[in-house]
């Protein structure tokens, strides 16, 4: 142990051999390190990241539900110049347009046999979707037949936008069907022959106003209701059995007591 006073180093004992000053005992630095150890770091934990795609269908969806009651209080002013900015409301749109007739008659089924998933709902709401974005491709020839410098994303999120208060009628007409009241379907048929023969004119019209020249607004139209009314026959008789059906099923429904 050496000795702080005159650095002597001694073989123990508590007083200096050559100096008799007391010793002052010193602990290495490992060992006082053991001895008094640091205090533990508490560790940060990282909050949880949000999923990417969650995030995103939220953002998307309270975007839509914003721009829906814009266009839902003024549907022509709203989107008489919608351009494909508004594409992706658009295509919403038309694909809650398309998917609430199947789902109104799916979950009416008292019995689910085994791919009616795919056959009652996801198959129809195909060609629903299908079906509209053709009289949107028909009125964009119409408009480009009338020398309208117009690009077919403009069109089609015109269309979608244009939609949108017939969507209202169908989800009004859906919640209609959950409570089991009998207007349902008049709702649906309404909604459905509204966007089929109102929406095409407002289109057309809405880019030919400042374009005299070209195919006159009424010829466009009378062609573009030509080719939908073609093409409705191909799909007139799946629509027509399943507005029969579920007024047939009500009336019974509401018959079915007093029988």
């Amino acid at each position: 142990m050496k000795c702080t006073n005159c650095e002597h180093l001694n073989d123990g004992g508590n007083f200096c051999e050559n100096c008799g000053t007391r010793l002052v005992r010193v602990d290495s630095p490992v060992k006082a390190a053991a001895a008094h150890p640091a205090p533990a770091v508490a560790q940060s934990v990282p909050p949880p990241q949000p999923n990417v795609h969650v995030e995103n269908v939220k953002q998307a969806s309270s975007m839509y539900f914003h721009y829906f009651m814009k266009v839902l209080k003024k549907p022509v002013s709203e989107t008489t110049n919608v351009r494909a900015d508004q594409l992706v409301n658009g295509l919403i749109s038309i694909g809650l347009f398309s998917v609430i007739i199947p789902l109104i008659i799916y979950l009416s089924l008292d019995y689910k046999p085994d791919g009616a998933f795919f056959s009652v709902l996801v198959k129809p709401a195909f060609f629903y979707a299908l079906f509209m974005i053709l009289i949107a491709s028909y009125s964009y020839v119409a408009i480009k037949l009338g020398r309208v410098e117009a690009k077919y994303a403009d069109v089609l999120a015109r269309f979608g936008s244009m939609l949108i208060p017939f969507v209202g009628i169908f989800v009004l007409a859906f919640v209609f069907s959950l409570l089991d009241m009998f207007l349902y379907p008049i709702l649906l048929g309404v909604g459905f022959m509204g966007a089929v023969f109102i929406i095409p004119v407002l289109v057309i019209s809405s880019f030919k106003k400042d374009q005299p020249s070209g195919l006159d607004t009424l010829y466009g139209t009378l062609l573009t209701y030509i080719a939908i009314f073609l093409t409705f026959i191909a799909m007139a008789a799946m629509i027509i059995s399943t507005l029969i059906s579920m007024v047939e099923d009500k009336i019974d429904s509401f018959f079915s007591p007093f029988g």
